[in-house]
């Protein structure tokens, strides 16, 4: 998703998106899927996601020199990731693959 985003339509290199994909998909999987969602819920897990991701984007992109229309190249993929996060989420509770602390009290 976030490959299409950049390359596609920022022209951001195909190597500089697969690179801060890789560094978003592991850094929210262990953040939000992990250890929010299972404590505190989609809701918080998906916020925490798309703010993730929307830092962790600015600072690669803000390092690696692609500052035209910066916010655009953040604001786009981190809502697409935010949707589709809670999506997935919704799926990991209920395949029990994390599983929600709040229902083991």
């Amino acid at each position: 998703m976030t490959q299409t985003v950049l390359t596609g339509i920022y022209d951001v290199s195909f190597m500089d998106s697969t690179i801060v994909g890789v560094i978003i998909v592991v850094l929210i999987y262990v953040l939000g899927d992990l250890m929010i969602l299972r404590k505190i819920g989609n809701v918080a897990a998906t916020i925490a996601d798309s703010g993730a991701a929307a830092v962790i984007l600015w600072i690669y992109l803000a390092s690696m020199d692609y500052t035209t229309d910066l916010w655009m190249k953040v604001l786009i993929p981190a809502i697409l990731i935010g949707g589709a996060e809670w999506f997935f989420h919704k799926w990991l509770l209920k395949q029990d693959i994390v599983p929600d602390e709040r229902k083991m009290k």
